[in-house]
């Protein structure tokens, strides 16, 4: 095996670990908000058609950077407005 073809081979192998990787904290953060319904009060960003959508009515409390939903926009309650 050439070391060109190798290294490839190792690259699409890292790329698939970080993908892979990217999708289990992606549930683990979908798992953490089932947790924390009242969460979704809070205003919060959330991906919905191709867009970004506030959610929620209040300001979220003082010091944490994300409430609601999850670092790639998925949020629980999107789907039923």
């Amino acid at each position: 095996m050439e070391s060109a073809d190798l290294r490839r081979r190792l690259l699409r192998l890292w790329r698939g670990a970080v993908r892979t990787w990217d999708v289990c904290v992606e549930a683990e953060e979908r798992r953490q908000l089932q947790l924390r319904p009242w969460e979704e009060s809070y205003l919060h960003w959330s991906w919905r058609d191709g867009r970004w959508v506030l959610h929620g009515q209040y300001p979220p409390p003082d010091g944490v950077w994300r409430y609601g939903s999850t670092r790639w926009g998925w949020c629980q309650h999107a789907d039923d407005e």
